[in-house]
């Protein structure tokens, strides 16, 4: 009898690539709900016997409290050893059956698990790993292929020297999970590419294929990361409205604008689709909204323009430009500052491969009047910048920045940020 794959969800891993930020990826919440609820919804309509998610010890009494749309156990990894150790963890809960491995923090089109599931249907398939093809280089494994046969994972092998045109991604099915879970046990060595080498030699004695993939891929793997998961969940979203919701005269929504219960916009404002509006958020007057998402509690202020960025719960604004940034949480920005998002010179900004690329601000910021943020820098938690600043390079967790141009001073915040008296300021407006 044909058994039903269980589904192995792994969250774990120390994310240190992901500062400033200081959300586990998998719980970094999109339109009110954490990533982990979208990738995991695709288990919603397909035929998983169970959902196991692997998690590290510290977040795991969150991971138990999330209200997922399917039944799910949580088990934990001990310490960030990598994917195989992650398989491992589980492994004795698998038994012989088949299993397929999705990384948390990765997104792709649901359609793609519904061909993975078709494919492993053909009783000659041991294995379905995903080949997607990148527009352009891309620091990963790449799969070297006979036909629709993959026969080894070739990991970064440098522009100029891929195997094929296919990137091995998140999302591989496995016909007998007790199989693979002895094959990592044998590969000695304590590389980051264990589980890469688990598959290579999988594929010495077993038949695995490849399904190329060219719809939508993206991974929260660094800070600008969160852009892209943003506007590809976006998309997903329809015209929506809630409940007690006001819109006040010439407001213009054009396109799918997703507005939850309790939400306030007022005169002369526009909101161009995709859009999130979250609950119980002020969005004020003459302020244009350009395919954003804007959390919770949030107030945008007057004559405030957000382009293509992610602004997460409890952020205030009055007068502000926002390009292509990322808010965390618990950020207020005083009137006439600015997160710039172009190079003068129109090229990609640092690492990110992103022609526009604004500020990545970790949660509880406070940013004075008439600041200047340049393109692709990092704001860590708990921070104050003092007015009229230009800030051309990183600022570390807990800092406070003060002076006069050209040049400021950084030094340890001794004022722990909160949002407390938020509250009664929203009273007054």
């Amino acid at each position: 009898m044909k058994k039903s794959p269980i589904l192995v969800l792994l969250a774990g891993g120390a994310g240190k690539r992901f500062w400033p930020f200081t959300k586990d990826k998998p719980l970094f919440p999109f339109a009110g709900k954490p990533l982990i609820w979208h990738v995991a919804s695709i288990a919603a309509k397909r035929n998983f016997s169970s959902v196991i998610i692997v998690t590290p010890p510290e977040t795991k009494t969150q991971y138990e409290s999330l209200s997922l749309p399917v039944p799910y156990q949580v088990v934990v990894q001990e310490k960030p050893r990598g994917m195989a150790d992650a398989f491992l963890t589980v492994a004795d809960r698998l038994g012989d059956n088949p299993v397929l491995i999705v990384i948390a923090d990765d997104l792709v089109e649901p359609i793609l698990y519904d061909q993975i599931l078709k494919r492993a249907d053909d009783p000659s398939v041991f294995g379905v790993l995903v080949g997607w093809k990148p527009e352009k280089y891309f620091h990963g494994g790449y799969l070297e292929c006979i036909g629709d046969r993959v026969t080894e994972i070739i990991e970064k092998p440098g522009e100029g020297h891929e195997p094929s045109p296919f990137v091995y991604i998140s999302s591989q099915y496995i016909k007998d999970a007790q199989i693979f879970a002895n094959i990592l046990r044998e590969i000695q060595g304590s590389s980051d590419d264990i589980y890469e080498k688990g598959l290579t030699s999988v594929m010495k004695t077993h038949h695995v294929t490849m399904i190329p993939y060219t719809g939508a891929f993206t991974t929260l793997k660094y800070p600008w990361h969160v852009l892209d998961v943003n506007a590809m969940l976006l998309s997903k979203l329809h015209r929506t409205t809630g409940r007690n919701v006001i819109i006040k005269k010439n407001v213009i929504l054009e396109g799918n604008v997703y507005i939850e219960d309790n939400v306030t916009i007022h005169e002369n404002t526009k909101i161009i689709g995709p859009a999130f509006i979250g609950e119980g958020s002020i969005i004020g007057n003459n302020n244009i909204i350009r395919e954003s998402h804007i959390g919770r509690r949030c107030v945008t202020g007057f004559n405030t323009d957000i382009t293509r960025s992610y602004i997460g719960d409890d952020c205030w604004f009055h007068s502000n430009y926002i390009g292509d940034s990322v808010l965390e949480k618990d950020i207020s920005m005083g009137s006439g500052s600015v997160l710039a998002n172009l190079r003068l010179d129109e090229q990609d900004i640092g690492s990110t491969q992103k022609n526009k690329c604004g500020a990545m601000i970790a949660s509880h910021v406070r940013i004075g009047v008439n600041v200047s943020i340049m393109p692709g820098l990092k704001i860590g938690s708990h921070t104050s910048i003092g007015a009229g600043i230009t800030i051309v390079k990183d600022v570390e967790d807990q800092s406070f920045c003060v002076g006069k141009q050209p040049s400021y001073i950084v030094k340890k915040n001794t004022h722990v940020v909160h949002g407390a008296t938020r509250e009664q300021f929203r009273a007054k407006i």
